[in-house]
């Protein structure tokens, strides 16, 4: 059978996947001449290409399984490729600090859909952490959130609604691949990035800027995703964003460390008040050894997650 993880195990893997997500940013600053919709590109195909091999390796065919996959995988596929597109965007016309804050509201929303949508109520200890995990990303942001034009700021309000929705679709989908929303998402991101290039330079940049790529989309999105994606079976929505907050935090440490780039005072103060909440939280559920499953045997098939074999209920029914 699949590995059934308790909800703390879930939120570890959950964890663990924005640790790797984190260093996404350092990919993004080691490049040398490409611009960020060419870095989408190449980020966005190595994605899809990653994950399609991911699902070939279990032994399905990456067409069949996106169309046996169902409305709500595709859909929160192309709710990848708008978050991929939306952060780009956004950066270029408000603020990062302004940006950061507006994702930091991610794990509201993801709470409030699924209490709608799904039915499942918000815990006395979430909603503690969440509150201070905010306030730590208010402190790291400090009274530098700048101003930006209104699109600039519509869309950073738009991507912490759309991250809260991705994790209700994701938990509210059928037992298929995990990898079928990344393989749309890439392959959707990287037809918007290719189309925007093509009204300037193009896609065509140095081997190395080419492998940042890769290694953001490839690996630390193509490989940790469908962790990420599986996990959400045993962890809540609201918990879910939540715990993704390790990566706003830890994005700036790697910076500090491989590219010097100094951190302020209010950014190390807030990134551990936030990170605090989050392993505090985590540590919390400890006490319960017991899964979180979402009902009626929804979420993500462990078949093309890393490392798993396929699993084919004799009965035919969802597990």
């Amino acid at each position: 059978m699949p590995p059934v993880l308790t909800r703390q195990q879930g939120s570890l893997v959950v964890l663990f996947c924005g640790l790797m997500f984190s260093f996404g940013p350092l990919a993004f600053r080691a490049l040398r001449e490409a611009d960020a919709w060419q870095f989408l590109f190449h980020r966005s195909w190595a994605t899809a290409v990653v994950s399609a091999a991911i699902i070939v390796a279990a032994g399905r065919n990456p067409l069949r399984s996106v169309v046996e996959a169902g409305l709500r995988q595709v859909a929160a596929g192309l709710v990848v490729a708008g978050l991929f597109t939306l952060f780009i965007v956004a950066l270029s016309r408000a603020s990062a600090a302004f940006v950061l804050l507006m994702q930091s509201t991610s794990p509201f929303y993801a709470a409030l859909f699924g209490r709608i949508f799904l039915k499942e109520p918000v815990g006395r200890d979430t909603l503690m952490a969440m509150v201070v995990a905010a306030v730590g990303v208010v402190v790291m942001v400090g009274g530098n959130v700048g101003s930006g034009d209104a699109l600039g700021t519509l869309l950073s309000a738009i991507l912490p609604i759309a991250l809260g929705g991705y994790a209700v679709l994701i938990r509210s989908s059928p037992i298929r691949d995990p990898g079928v929303p990344m393989l749309v998402g890439g392959t959707a991101g990287a037809v918007a990035a290719a189309a925007v290039s093509s009204f300037g330079p193009g896609v065509v940049v140095p081997a190395y800027d080419v492998l940042m790529g890769v290694i953001a989309g490839g690996l630390l999105i193509g490989v940790f995703a469908p962790l990420w994606n599986y996990a959400h079976r045993f962890v809540p929505p609201a918990d879910v964003s939540l715990l993704l907050i390790s990566e706003i935090v830890m994005a700036p440490v790697w910076l500090w460390i491989w590219r010097d780039e100094t951190p302020s005072t209010e950014t190390l103060v807030g990134g551990a008040i936030s990170l605090a909440a989050v392993l505090w939280l985590t540590f919390r559920m400890a006490r319960d050894g017991k899964p979180a499953l979402s009902a009626r045997g929804r979420g993500l098939h462990v078949g093309s997650v890393p490392g798993y074999r396929r699993y084919r209920p004799s009965s035919g029914q969802d597990v």
